[in-house]
């Protein structure tokens, strides 16, 4: 009897992700039976409520009758345009890894659904991919996160920031996103001390099996919070007169206290809570000449810096 219940649940699994008609012979291979007893689960799934097509001849078959699907997967179009904006969006994403399982998780409830109206999805493009794939990526998210579930050193190859590339030992707590990027936060054995490292600078990696403890003075809050990475350099009071950005700086939160006022139609006065100095002058270069600090003096003096070695080029 198990065995017999087991197969018409899949059965009734197999039919609702498919819309087509689908023959007796491929309906028993899909389940692993005789095609004989193919006919003898449909009457199962009909004694549940359930009510299935049948189309005879040589494209014939069976098909679920959505109508006689469960009301709890009944979804009215936003719900079934958002679902599709969802698998669109991951799947222009190269750094997420689960983009074809719920692509394929979506596909069966949208199988199941009365899809006469068809719905545009919304089309995602990553403007600044990474250069890595998403393969190459996928390996050392996978590897760090058997580390850290397993509780097992990573010995790893970075690559600094000056392009050097140093060997360390580390032990993986927490694999985080931060700005478009991930990180995992580790107790690195070179330094005594725990810190973070982006897994696209990450050259080769090896888990080892020896294992760690973590640190009884590690606290995860002291790393992340709502804005992203703790320790990443102080916070610095940053404010900001920008033109013509009025709508362009309400759309998105650049630092803690974020505070955008209207001067006017054509400028506004930005001020946040700011971390990384390299960052924040990126920051606010990005802005070109639309974009004027108001404070803090030394984020002044390294616009000033910057802008005349750029122009030392082109004399």
């Amino acid at each position: 009897m198990a065995n017999k219940t087991a197969a018409t649940i899949k059965l009734i699994q197999v039919l609702s992700a498919r819309g087509e008609f689908i023959s007796t012979s491929e309906l028993a291979d899909m389940i692993d039976t005789n095609p004989r007893n193919v006919k003898e689960y449909i009457k199962e799934i009909e004694v549940c409520g359930y009510k299935v097509d049948s189309l005879a001849g040589v494209y014939g078959g069976y098909r679920m009758n959505k109508a006689s699907l469960l009301p709890a997967i009944n979804l009215n179009n936003d719900e079934i345009k958002m679902i599709r904006d969802t698998t669109s969006y991951l799947a222009s994403k190269n750094d997420y890894f689960g983009a074809n399982e719920i692509d394929s998780i979506f596909g069966k409830i949208l199988a199941s659904l009365d899809d006469s109206k068809p719905i545009t999805p919304l089309t995602m493009v990553d403007k600044f991919p990474l250069s890595m794939t998403k393969e190459e990526l996928q390996k050392r998210f996978t590897v760090l996160n058997d580390g850290i579930e397993s509780q097992y050193k990573v010995e790893i190859e970075y690559l600094s920031v000056a392009g050097k590339v140093k060997n360390h030992v580390i032990h993986p707590y927490k694999l985080f996103v931060y700005n478009g990027n991930w990180f995992v936060i580790a107790y690195n054995e070179t330094v005594n001390d725990v810190g973070y490292f982006k897994l696209n600078r990450i050259n080769n990696l090896y888990l080892t099996r020896s294992h760690f403890t973590v640190l009884k003075t590690y606290i995860e809050e002291d790393y992340l919070d709502g804005y992203g990475m703790v320790k990443n350099g102080e916070y610095y009071h940053v404010e900001l007169e920008l033109t013509n950005l009025n709508t362009v700086m309400k759309e998105r939160i650049y630092g803690k206290n974020q505070n955008v006022v209207e001067i006017d139609d054509r400028h506004v006065r930005f001020s946040a809570d700011m971390q990384n100095q390299e960052m924040i002058l990126s920051f606010v270069l990005s802005f070109g000449n639309k974009c004027k600090v108001i404070e803090p003096d030394w984020l002044k003096d390294k616009v000033k810096e910057t802008i005349r070695e750029e122009l030392a080029l082109y004399e």
